[in-house]
This record gives C-alpha cells, sequence and structure tokens, in this order.
C-alpha cells in the first residue's frame, strides 16, 4: 500500500514548530474571575510522518503552574480545514475538534454549537513571534469576548 504524503496544508502548521515562551493576560470570566497575568509556554512539533503537530502548553502564575495541555492541529481533508484536538488540566475531553483556517497569517479555529463558542487563534508575526488568543461567544458568534491574550517569542 503506498501511503499518502503530507501536502501544503501540513507545511503551514510547520511555521508553529519550536519552543515559545510568553506573558499572557487572562480577562476576567469563568476560567478566571478576578482575571490573572500568567508566563506560558508552547512546545510544538511534527509528528505521525508529518501529518499532525503536536502541542505542548503550560502557563503559572506567580511561578505557580496554573494550566497544562495537549493540542493535536492536523488537517482534514475531506472537509478541507484545520483541526485542533484540545485535552488539559481542565479534565473536559472534547466532544468535536475546533475548525478553521489561515487568514493570512492568522490561524482561526472555533468549536461549539448554538449560542456557546469558543475560538483559538495564533496570529504570527514573521518567524520569532505571535500572538496568541482564545475568545469565548455567548451569542452563537454575533460577537466575541477576550479570555486569554498572549504574545509569544521563540524560545
Amino acid at each position: 500500500m503506498k501511503l499518502p504524503k503530507p501536502g501544503k496544508p501540513h507545511e503551514k502548521l510547520e511555521r508553529l514548530s519550536g519552543k515559545w515562551d510568553g506573558k499572557e493576560t487572562w480577562h476576567p470570566s469563568q476560567f478566571a474571575p478576578e482575571g490573572a497575568e500568567t508566563e506560558g509556554a508552547f512546545e510544538f512539533k511534527k509528528d505521525v510522518d508529518g501529518f499532525y503537530l503536536l502541542a505542548d502548553y503550560e502557563d503559572s502564575i506567580a511561578g505557580k503552574p496554573n494550566l497544562r495541555g495537549h493540542g493535536v492541529l492536523g488537517w482534514d481533508p475531506k472537509q478541507e480545514s484545520y483541526t485542533l484536538h484540545w485535552f488539559d488540566n481542565f479534565g473536559n475531553p472534547p466532544a468535536e475538534p475546533s475548525r478553521g483556517d489561515w487568514r493570512g497569517d492568522r490561524l482561526v479555529l472555533e468549536n461549539g454549537t448554538g449560542d456557546h463558542r469558543g475560538r483559538t487563534i495564533f496570529d504570527l508575526k514573521g518567524d520569532d513571534a505571535f500572538e496568541f488568543g482564545i475568545e469565548m461567544s455567548e451569542d452563537g458568534g454575533k460577537s466575541w469576548n477576550p479570555t486569554i491574550d498572549g504574545d509569544y517569542r521563540r524560545r
């Protein structure tokens, strides 16, 4: 059997490969009622013959561990969209992956149904920086509220 090879969509994900450090602002929300300033770290690495980008994430508040998570970024050729399966220490497995696409240098992935939706954003700023964001919507995606904003630099 001849196996498929990764293509251009997979190559675009490789722009995130590497180790990154950043500072984040957690806006007041159900996750951080008073908000918080955190230090975060991402490590993205190719796996499964280049079809997926694995993400390890952690942040800390005043040097104390806070959120930790693992993500799997990939390309779904049937639906022609990028996917993000996310697992973290909140302990809720994803009902379905977030889906999205590149908008210029911004990878925007959305999840949820009905009124409650979430959005994850990786906005590349050249080769050595990206802005990270998580936003929530309670009106079906008509308006979005920031949950986390972060500025990351390549280690």
